[in-house]
This record gives C-alpha cells, structure tokens and sequence, in this order.
C-alpha cells in the first residue's frame, strides 16, 4: 500500500460527497440519544466501559474532517472511516435500544454484544462474515486482538484484514476487550467472543487460531496460554513474546504453532521484538515461522505481502523456517509505551 505524505481534507471529502453529510447526523443524532439514556446504559453493558462508546462516536466525527494518515490511500481511509462509523452507530443504537443482534445473523461486517461469563455485561464484538459462508460448512475462524490506540471496530473496519477473509473463506471476530491494557483482565471476554462464533456458525475445529496486532501481538501470549488446546495456531504481527509470559507459553503451548510477523522499518514496536520472539520459540522447539517485510512499517498496509503469505501458511498448517539463531537470546521486558499506534 501506499506510504506518502498527508492527503488534504478536501479530497477526502470530495471522495466522501454526501455520504459525510449522512454519516455526521447519524453520529450526532446517536451520540445525543446515548448520552442522554447512558446511566441505564451503564448497568448493561459496564460502568468502566459505557461512556468510551460514546466518545467513539465524537472520535468518528472528527475523523470525517481529518487529513488521511500516512499509510493509507485516500479510497482506503474512506473505507476505514465510513465502516467504522456505521459499526460504532450499531453498537450505540443496540445499546439504547436493548436489543442485541446475534452473532448468526451477520453477514459481511457487523458488530455484536456477547455477554460476558465473568460479570453478565453485554461486550462489544466486530465480527465479519465472508460472502463464500455457507451456514453448516465448517468455515475457518480467527479470533483478532487489536491495537491501543485501536478499538475492534477500527481493526475489522479497515480493509486488509476482511480482503485476507474474503479470499480464504475466514470468519474473523475482534472482542474489544472493555479496552484494557494488554488484555490481561479481559481474557474471559477473548473466549466468549470465541465460543459464541463457533456456536453461530459451526466452525471448523481444526483452523481456529488467535492473531493479534501490535499491542493484540503481544496479548496473544498472555491469552493463548490459559486455554491452549483451543487454538490450532497463534499469530503475532508486529508485537512479541514478554520475559514474564516465557514460561508460561513454553510449558502450556509446547506443540503450538507460531507465526511471527515484523516490518524491518516499525517505528513503533522494534523489528528485534518480534526477530528476538520467534528465536527464542524456536530455540525452546516449537514450530516458529518467521516473516519480515523489508522497508515495513507499523500500518498493516505495509506488511501485506508477508501477512497475506504467513495467513495463508496459517490456514494450511505450513511451517515455514524461523529466523536463524543470533547468540544471546533477549526477550523483552515491557511493551514499549511511547507510540504504540496501529
């Protein structure tokens, strides 16, 4: 994809043409109707989480009069922003109207509410569907952690990850999370996303893996570990493998696949994360593949041809060779904290 320089605001609204004028009444008319009924709103879907979906919506209009990001063609951005508007939309009205669309019902891009196991409160989930399901074939299914800054709309709504499904047949499901740090309290709700997917749709039981990027790419080996046997694989794009979480992976997941993504040009989570990751793994014995995209960056665009080729080794059970080993293998102690933006 594409890696210029900013695009004004004025191509990006004469691509968006009355389509923004549609969008931003509906964003202001949802997040008046929300705010004013968010108390009752709060005791279904969380206190700590309530008001971070109205702050969506108003994130969502500014977004409309923003300059296209670095990265992304301006067709792109367009996408992005119209999808994520619509989901945020859904997921507001659903919770003012207490009536929650079920996880079987969508086709292509939608969002849901799961309730959670832990605490019975209705969790976000975006969900997309590929056109080539068919109710009652088994069907692969990814579930996707994102970013921070990123919600799971954000994630699905941009266009690289629902192509990747649409060519491969994948049902893929991104739980929010309730947007905490690493995932590391919101495990429960990974699963429920996950249970719930594979009792609407009849999944296949052999290709249900767990991916995550940048922060998600991290998450995944917090997650992963606490139930094993439910993922066939796990994928880490842009994240890596902690010194604190080490043992715990080793000794739960030692005949887990790994796939394991980096740009060589991240300029947010250093392409040594994810190289020291799948060295380690491979080290220990497990079966690492390791991909690097020369000149990638942080954006998923960047590192499409690795993502599409390491998504597809993913699904066929491919193995492909780790990196080789380098000497002294140091995993990293911490997420780096300073620019961490999907």
């Amino acid at each position: 994809m594409t890696g210029g320089a900013l695009v004004g605001t004025a191509t990006f609204a004469l691509l968006l043409g009355s389509t923004a004028g549609d969008l931003r009444v509906s964003l202001s008319t949802t997040a008046g109707t929300y705010l004013a009924d968010i108390a009752p709103i709060a005791r279904v879907a969380g206190r700590e989480t309530t008001f971070d979906y109205y702050a969506r919506l108003i994130d969502d209009l500014e977004v409309l009069d923003a300059q296209v990001p670095q990265g992304y063609t301006s067709e792109e951005w367009l996408q992005t922003a119209t999808r994520t508007s619509n989901l945020d939309i859904s997921l507001a009205t659903q919770l003012i109207d207490r009536s929650y669309r079920p996880m079987a019902a969508v086709r292509g891009l939608g969002e849901v509410l799961v309730r959670s196991s832990r605490d019975g409160t209705m969790q976000p989930v975006a969900v997309y569907v590929p056109p080539s399901y068919v109710p009652g074939r088994a069907a692969p299914l990814i579930v996707m952690l994102h970013g921070h800054p990123q919600s799971e709309t954000q994630l699905l709504a941009s266009p690289y990850i629902t192509a990747l499904a649409d060519r491969t047949g994948t049902i893929v499901v991104a739980p929010w999370g309730r947007g905490y740090y690493d995932f590391r309290r919101s495990a429960s709700d990974v699963y429920d996303a996950l249970h719930e997917a594979v009792h609407a749709f009849g999944t296949d039981r052999h290709k249900q893996f767990l991916v995550g990027y940048s922060m998600g790419g991290f998450s995944v080996f917090e997650v992963a570990p606490n139930y094993p046997d439910e993922w066939t694989a796990v994928m880490c794009i842009a994240g890596s493998l902690l010194g604190s979480d080490s043992e715990r992976v080793l000794a739960r997941m030692p005949r887990t696949p790994f796939y394991i993504l980096t740009g060589s040009a991240d300029e947010s989570i250093p392409s040594q994360y994810p190289t020291s990751t799948a060295a380690f793994l491979s080290a220990a014995g497990l079966d690492v593949s390791f991909y690097a995209q020369r000149g990638g960056s942080h954006r998923l665009g960047s590192l499409m041809p690795i993502l599409t080729q390491s998504w597809n080794d993913m699904l066929g059970g491919i193995v492909r060779a780790p990196p080789p080993s380098f000497g002294k293998i140091s995993l990293p102690s911490a997420i780096p904290m300073p620019a961490l933006k999907p």
